[in-house]
């Protein structure tokens, strides 16, 4: 009798510990060419303007349709993202100029690739009982847009986010109760 309570002790305290690993994660990646934020900068130096061809920029890796994750620009879709009506023209770098003169002969391409990776961490049961959640997100985002005048580059521009580190905390004073009256409005409709 008392061994078995001894093991039902253990299995208790081994079940607590174990319990962070039950909860739930999550990754998320936009699928690109590239293996971190890293590889992606280093791709899109080599591309040139005045001298990288659309084969070449292709090649990189930057391709929307091999590759994907990658938007095709029209002349007007590149005007509407580059030019401000409070800012000069003559404020333009030379390369979107070109693409100005060029009209119907110039074309972008815009592309946005990150990779998250989500983890909840903290407390099981108040994870499981919605006291509070906690969550720690990491990865990394990097969006490139290139403009080109009959096949070759003519101006590019990037930004991103090479070392995404964010913690969310999530707290519900009533618990499993919190939202209740939500659900409940839901279900009388």
């Amino acid at each position: 009798m008392r061994s078995t309570r001894w093991i039902t002790l253990w299995l208790s305290v081994g079940l607590m510990a174990g319990c962070g690993s039950l909860l739930p994660s999550e990754r998320a990646e936009v699928l690109s060419p590239f293996n971190d934020y890293l590889d992606a900068e280093i791709r899109y130096s080599q591309a040139e303007p005045g001298k990288t061809t659309r084969s070449e920029l292709f090649s990189l890796g930057f391709d929307p349709l091999a590759q994907g994750n990658g938007k095709m620009l029209s002349f007007i879709d590149l005007r509407l993202m580059f030019i401000q009506p409070n800012v000069p023209i003559e404020y333009l770098p030379d390369g979107l100029l070109k693409c100005l003169e060029a009209k119907d002969r110039c074309i972008g391409y815009a592309f946005d690739f990150n990779k998250t990776d989500t983890q909840r961490v903290g407390n099981f049961w108040a994870d499981v009982f919605n006291f509070r959640k906690k969550r720690e997100l990491q990865g990394w985002a990097f969006r490139a847009v290139f403009v080109l005048v009959d096949d070759t580059l003519v101006h590019k521009v990037s930004n991103g986010e090479p070392n995404i580190r964010r913690y969310e905390v999530k707290r519900n004073p009533l618990g499993p109760l919190q939202g209740a009256g939500e659900f409940f409005s839901d279900q009388l409709k």
